[in-house]
């Protein structure tokens, strides 16, 4: 193969890979799941601690309805390095039951929508992370008014409920105390054998 063939089929391949990524990109801004390009979505900003946390060295007071976050509350696991709270199945149940009364208390599906209507925490918000920016104001006035935000995906290695918690409080100005992940995800619900919700329907 001469230097000239060489050449020319490097130009070609390029001309396929740059007509591939236009297509790609076409594509993503046309569906409705579409990626947000722009935003960064791995970055999980460290969450400060604030009073009502849940510390029990801080000795903070709460009232005696037990729901006001950090006291009385379900036994919470240590913040981990990211300063995210974190809640337990038995957290999870707890909120669950209080939310099914209460509308102070959400949980919010960090998921595709496809994986929300296949099953989903009953009552949960579908607020997928990847699209956030674009949705976060149909469910602002809920999340605004909540005092308790339970953010979960699949569970496992799952992220996207971490990233969505953090830009829920640096993105969106939510109190980081009232944001918890549930890291069981659904996964963990669904093996307990607690209720599930299928379809697009809260």
């Amino acid at each position: 193969m001469t230097r000239e063939t060489l050449a020319q089929s490097f130009k070609q391949a390029l001309v396929i890979v740059f007509f591939g990524i236009a297509l790609a990109l076409v594509a993503n801004a046309s569906s409705q799941e579409g990626i947000i390009l722009s935003h960064d979505f791995f970055s999980v900003a460290g969450v400060t601690g604030s009073e009502g946390s849940g510390n029990p060295e801080t000795g903070s007071e709460g009232s005696d309805s037990g729901l006001e976050v950090g006291i009385d509350d379900p036994a919470v696991d240590p913040e981990p390095f990211d300063g995210i709270q974190r809640a337990t199945i038995e957290d999870a149940e707890v909120y669950f039951e209080g939310s099914l009364e209460d509308s102070s208390m959400v949980f919010v599906d960090a998921r595709r929508r496809s994986d929300y209507e296949e099953g989903h925490i009953p009552g949960a918000i579908w607020l997928y992370h990847y699209q956030s920016e674009r949705l976060f104001d149909e469910v602002r006035e809920d999340l605004e008014q909540a005092f308790i935000i339970v953010v979960y995906c699949n569970g496992g290695d799952c992220e996207d409920s971490i990233n969505l918690a953090s830009d829920l409080s640096s993105l969106y100005g939510l109190p980081p105390e009232n944001i918890f992940v549930y890291e069981g995800g659904l996964s963990e619900w669904q093996e307990a054998g607690l209720p599930v919700q299928v379809g697009g329907e809260r």
